[in-house]
């Protein structure tokens, strides 16, 4: 699957992540959940007003899960990613709290992506 271009897509690939992640044991699918989690929550309060500009908060949100979205695809079929995710995701393997699960997705995300 290529980039997504709405949020309703972004959550659509989160959900195959998540159940690619419970097929094959991986504990990259907590970062999964908590982003899906997150995109619901920018996708409701884009729905409630709660932002200066939905549609553009919308453009940002999906922008950024492409990123997240490509690092998967990528490491899951073998192609190389960057350093950051592949990390978080080869950790995924390892029996970690759930909390580094998470804050290991974070810290690729966010300061990686984000950046």
């Amino acid at each position: 699957m290529g980039a997504v271009h709405s949020i309703d897509e972004v959550i659509a690939e989160l959900d195959q992540v998540i159940a690619a992640c419970l097929r094959t044991g991986s504990r990259a699918g907590y970062f999964a959940c908590l982003y899906r989690k997150m995109t619901l929550a920018v996708k409701q309060g884009i729905a409630k007003g709660l932002f200066e500009d939905g549609q553009r908060m919308e453009r940002f949100d999906v922008h950024f899960a492409n990123r997240y979205l490509a690092a998967y695809r990528q490491y899951s079929s073998g192609e190389a990613c960057t350093n950051a995710w592949c990390r978080a995701f080869e950790a995924g393997a390892q029996a970690h709290t759930v909390i580094q699960h998470l804050l290991l997705g974070m810290n690729a995300h966010i300061n990686l992506d984000l950046g």
